[in-house]
C-alpha cells in the first residue's frame, strides 16, 4: 500500500509522464496526499511532488511504482 511519505517512480505510461522523465528528468516523486479527486471518478489518486522540485501532480496507481518506503514520517520524542 502506497502512503504519504513514500518515494515513487513515475512510469512512462503516457506522453506527459514520458516528457517529465525525459526532458525534465523527474523520475522520482514523493507522495504528499492520497485522496479520491473528482476527475478520477472515485478511484484513489496520489498527489506527488517531484524530488528536488516544487512541481506537483496527481497520478493513479498505474502511473507509479514504489521506490522507497517510509515506515514512519513523524519524529518520536
Amino acid at each position: 500500500m502506497i502512503k504519504v511519505g513514500d518515494i515513487v517512480e513515475l512510469l512512462p505510461t503516457n506522453n506527459r509522464n514520458r516528457q517529465l522523465r525525459g526532458q525534465e528528468n523527474k523520475h522520482f516523486w514523493e507522495v504528499i496526499k492520497v485522496d479520491t479527486p473528482i476527475y478520477l471518478q472515485g478511484d484513489v489518486g496520489f498527489m506527488l511532488k517531484a524530488v528536488g522540485s516544487s512541481h506537483t501532480r496527481w497520478a493513479t496507481a498505474d502511473d507509479i511504482k514504489i521506490s522507497e518506503f517510509r515506515e514512519n514520517t513523524y519524529d518520536v520524542c
